[in-house]
């Protein structure tokens, strides 16, 4: 945080749906999807795997905890009966199995004084197991008079044995001695989405955007902090997308509670009022978009969650601005002078908006598929090349707001376009590994021998196909392995990014 870096852990091979911390050394358990799905616990400042546990969970891992020594793991699988397992982690080994649930459960914690009890908590369940030879005995949990099953969404152990808290669907805390119910508390409005033990007394939060500050036995909520832009401290950086974001994780860090929203923010509150953000970032789905802006550090990027971002290039990397889009953003492109940014949506639609103030200029659909590339011409940017997955690259005049070509003859879907520096020919890769051109802002194909190609001079290269850079693909290799490459503006280095998660610098040519 102080040098403003990130390290990342790059064991897993697929997403990633649970983690837990250490509670006494710098250690993580990560669990990921996966028809052999696994859990890798690995060590923060080395960045390496201490142990991997596999062989018991089917789909994925949904939830993980540590024991309050921290020699135990805990987990909880994706598949229909929601398999628990409890582990000697560095032996790796299973103690105990048994079938959770045919519904799904969230979250699994570890008695702290009995390491051999534990709860999991879910739709409509809440259970409390103890550990008998290499299986698990379950108990529900009894409401008696004080009512239904709830479904629970987060729990917690208190400061005896016997005490556990859970968060409910409709924003009760429901207080537990042993499995019977005793109490419950009204928490938030909304469901109760994470709850967590401070020395004394407890600290929920909810979908109602609020976090709450209790006493030891939630007899009294202490006091209340609304995450809203107007509580920010002076000199946060970024902007929060909304006031009262639904708040999913709370965690502790140096003395301040650590909350993380479902918008994708981290923030820091401090528990005399100021709150800091401290991260953000995209919410759910996939980031497609990426475009520089021409003269600033400062870029904008779109994806699924549909939002459109501006970002610092600076150290800070904070977020200047955003908007919401009426659909998933696809790729987004700034024009020439900087001054306008054009982005293509997944419901074949796009939009140019002002890039100062991300207010609309125009807007157009001519397309019913994903729009997948869009590019300015260069210059003064009078054409706007905007690529389609239904194999069509519609071309448009920005003065006049009008359709002017189209360009037909892909057998695919459009993955990749550039503009020669005239502004008058189009360079297009599709997904069926063809190369193809067309003149502007007509439309029409054009056949150019390869070695032509290379004597053009490119605005852009962002082409993942052609002689000259043939060296960035494997020798063995499928056509979707390469998916993005950039030319520096001197064109002596090619940057490429693949299926594998890599960032690779070549010379160009790369041949």
């Amino acid at each position: 945080r102080q040098q403003n870096t990130q390290r990342f852990y790059l064991g897993h091979d697929d997403d990633i749906l649970c983690l837990a911390i250490h509670p006494l050394k710098d250690y993580v358990a990560t669990g990921q999807v996966g028809r052999d799905s696994s859990i890798h616990i690995w060590d923060t400042e080395t960045i390496k795997p201490l142990s991997v546990l596999k062989g018991y969970h089917q789909y994925g891992v949904c939830a993980v905890d540590f024991s309050a020594d921290g020699k135990r793991l805990a987990s909880v699988g994706i598949d229909d009966n929601h398999t628990i397992v409890l582990w000697d982690w560095k032996k790796g080994e299973k103690l105990s199995a048994v079938r959770g649930s045919k519904d799904k459960i969230f979250v699994v914690k570890i008695n702290p004084y009995m390491p051999d009890k534990l709860i999991t908590v879910g739709i409509k369940h809440m259970k409390f197991w103890r550990r008998a030879g290499g299986g698990l005995i379950g108990r529900k949990g009894c409401t008696g008079a004080l009512g239904r099953s709830d479904t629970m969404m987060c729990a917690v152990y208190g400061w005896t044995e016997e005490m556990a808290f859970s968060g409910t669907s409709t924003g009760d805390v429901c207080i537990w001695r042993d499995v019977f119910l005793i109490k419950t508390v009204k928490a938030h409005d909304g469901p109760v989405f994470s709850m967590h033990a401070l020395e004394k007394g407890f600290v929920t939060g909810g979908k109602d955007g609020v976090v709450a500050l209790w006493d030891d036995t939630f007899e009294r909520c202490l006091k209340t902090y609304a995450i809203k832009r107007a509580a920010l401290a002076p000199g946060s950086k970024g902007l929060l997308l909304e006031d009262n974001p639904s708040i999913r994780a709370i965690s502790l860090g140096h003395g301040h509670i650590l909350v993380g929203t479902k918008n994708g923010e981290i923030l820091e509150v401090d528990k005399s009022g100021p709150i800091t953000l401290l991260v953000q970032g995209h919410m759910e789905g996939e980031v497609w978009g990426l475009a520089t802006h021409p003269h600033l550090p400062i870029c904008a990027t779109v994806s699924d969650d549909k939002t459109l971002r501006i970002w610092d290039l600076s150290p800070s990397h904070c977020m200047l601005a955003v908007r919401k889009l009426k659909k998933g953003g696809r790729c987004c492109c700034f024009s020439p002078d900087g001054k306008a940014l054009a982005v293509g949506l997944n419901d074949g639609s796009f939009l140019i908006v002002n890039a100062d103030t991300l207010e609309d200029l125009v807007s157009f659909q001519h397309r019913k598929d994903v729009i997948s590339e869009i590019r300015f011409s260069p210059g003064a940017g009078k054409y706007l090349a905007v690529a389609s997955c239904d194999n069509f690259v519609d071309i448009y005049n920005v003065m006049s707001s009008k359709r002017v070509g189209i360009c037909k003859g892909a057998s695919s879907y459009i993955t990749h376009m550039d503009w020669d520096i005239r502004g008058k020919l189009l360079q297009v890769n599709t997904g069926a590994k063809e190369q193809l051109f067309f003149e502007a802002p007509r439309g029409k194909k054009q056949t150019i021998p390869s070695l032509e190609v290379e004597k053009i001079g490119w605005a852009s290269w962002t082409s993942v196909l052609g002689s000259c850079c043939e060296g960035i693909w494997p020798i063995i290799g499928e056509v979707t392995d390469v998916t993005a490459s950039c030319l520096t503006s001197d064109s002596k280095v090619l940057a490429t990014g693949d299926d594998f998660g890599f960032v690779k610098l070549f010379r160009y040519p790369a041949k």
